[in-house]
């Protein structure tokens, strides 16, 4: 079922205002350049809201949930190389790097980026999954 070099199902988002007020709410992160749009120009950082680095690293964790379900993250670290902003359509994209077998489980490691319109890349991730064999 999976193979080393397959490239796993791309999982995307609209990233509305809305997300990342509920975000601020979830982290306690009143940061003005996620809720106000007048904070951002003010900062000279664009003319959209700026989306929180952990949604991010959550989208990577959806598109993860979507290819190996019921699997547990064993290691994941995160490159973040650029900006998230409101009302960009993000994409994540993968690929399996290597699978190794422990007992009746798989450690799956890959290689991960969260993309927006454009093609800027925002995050690069490298993971280990745990997953049971079929």
């Amino acid at each position: 079922m999976y193979s080393v070099g397959s490239s796993l199902k791309n999982w995307e988002f609209l990233v509305p205002q809305e997300s990342m007020d509920t975000w601020a709410k979830i982290l306690d992160d009143p940061n003005p350049i996620h809720l106000d749009v007048n904070s951002v120009k003010s900062l000279g950082l664009g003319d959209k809201t700026i989306n929180q680095g952990p949604a991010n690293i959550a989208y990577i964790m959806n598109m993860l949930e979507k290819n190996f379900p019921n699997s547990q993250i064993i290691k994941m670290n995160n490159k973040m190389t650029n900006s998230i902003l409101e009302g960009e359509l993000v994409n994540v994209s993968g690929q399996i790097l290597n699978i190794k077998e422990k007992k009746s489980q798989l450690i799956i490691s890959c290689t991960l980026k969260l993309t927006a319109e454009g093609g800027k890349i925002a995050v690069i991730s490298e993971v280990d999954l745990l997953v049971k064999k079929d």
